[in-house]
C-alpha cells in the first residue's frame, strides 16, 4: 500500500474493501494496478515480488468482482483498474438485489412471542450491533464505554457518532477516564448530541455496554472479539437503574484545557 497513506487510512482502506470480499492479496494487487494504470502480468509480478501464476489468479478473481477490465493486445492480457467510483455502482447494484429479494426472505419469517432473546456476534460481525442500535425508537442510546478498548472493536469506518447524529439519536456516555482517546469541547457534545461524564476514577476496565429500547450490547476486547445482544425488558431495566446509579456519582468530563484553567 502507497507509503503516502497514514496508519489510520490504510486500516480503513482494508476494512472497506474486505467488505467487498477482498482478501490482502486481492488488495494488495489491486493497489499496485490502480498506480501502475494498464499492465500485463508480467511488470506486475515484478513490482510486487509475486508469482505470475499468483498475479493471474487473483486477477481473474478481480476481473469476476467488476473492479478491473481485461482487453487483448496480440496474445497478451492488458488489465486496468476501473475508476474507484465502481465501488459505487456495486453497492446500488447489490442494493437492487436485495431490494429484489426482501419479500421472498420476509415470507419465510415466522413471527415469536416476545421473550428474551441472547445472540452472539463475533469479530466481524460487530457493526450489525451497531447498525440496530441505529434504529432505537426511544431515539436515546446509553452506553458505559472503554473508549480506546470500544474504538478498536469497531475499527475506523464506521463513523457511528456521524450516523448517530445523522438518525437524530442522542447518546448518553458514562466513560472510563483513563482509557479515554478523545478530548470534547462542550460545543462538540451538543453538536454530536451526547452527554457525558467520566465514571469515578477508581473504575477502570476495557469491555464496554451500549443499550437502548430492550437491548443490551455487551463487548468484549478486539482480541477476544466476542460479544453479545441481549433482548430483554427486565434485563434492561436493570442495567437502566445501574447507568443511573452510576450517572449519579460520575463527575463533569472536562477537556484537557478546561482542566488546566480550573486547576
Amino acid at each position: 500500500m502507497p507509503n503516502t497513506f497514514t496508519q489510520k487510512q490504510k486500516q480503513e482502506i482494508t476494512e472497506v474493501l474486505s467488505g467487498f470480499g477482498f482478501n490482502p492479496k486481492d488488495e494488495h494487487v489491486y493497489l499496485a494496478l490502480l498506480e501502475m494504470g494498464s499492465t500485463t502480468l508480467t511488470p506486475l509480478s515484478r513490482k510486487l515480488s509475486l508469482p505470475v501464476t499468483t498475479i493471474q489468479s487473483t486477477m481473474q478473481r478481480l476481473v469476476k468482482k467488476g473492479v478491473v477490465d481485461v482487453t487483448k493486445n496480440k496474445s497478451r492480457s492488458i488489465f486496468t483498474a476501473h475508476h474507484p467510483d465502481v465501488f459505487k455502482t456495486l453497492l446500488t447494484e447489490q442494493a437492487k438485489s436485495v431490494a429484489g429479494i426482501l419479500p421472498l426472505l420476509a415470507s419465510l419469517k415466522t413471527e415469536t412471542l416476545e421473550q428474551a432473546r441472547i445472540k452472539i456476534f463475533e469479530r466481524e460481525r460487530v457493526t450489525d450491533i451497531l447498525n440496530e442500535s441505529l434504529n432505537a425508537k426511544s431515539k436515546t442510546i446509553y452506553e458505559i464505554v472503554s473508549a480506546k478498548e470500544f474504538q478498536h472493536v469497531i475499527g475506523e469506518k464506521f463513523h457511528y457518532s456521524k450516523r448517530r447524529v445523522q438518525r437524530n439519536i442522542k447518546l448518553k456516555s458514562l466513560r472510563v477516564r483513563s482509557h479515554e482517546i478523545k478530548q470534547y469541547s462542550t460545543a462538540t457534545h451538543a453538536k454530536e448530541l451526547r452527554e457525558a461524564r467520566f465514571l469515578p476514577a477508581d473504575l477502570s476496565f476495557q469491555a464496554s455496554i451500549l443499550f437502548w429500547d430492550d437491548t443490551i450490547a455487551i463487548f468484549s476486547t478486539k482480541s477476544e472479539g466476542a460479544h453479545v445482544l441481549i433482548t430483554s425488558k427486565t434485563i434492561r431495566e436493570m442495567i437502566q437503574q445501574i447507568f443511573e446509579l452510576l450517572w449519579s456519582v460520575s463527575g463533569k468530563m472536562e477537556t484537557l484545557a478546561q482542566e488546566k484553567q480550573n486547576g
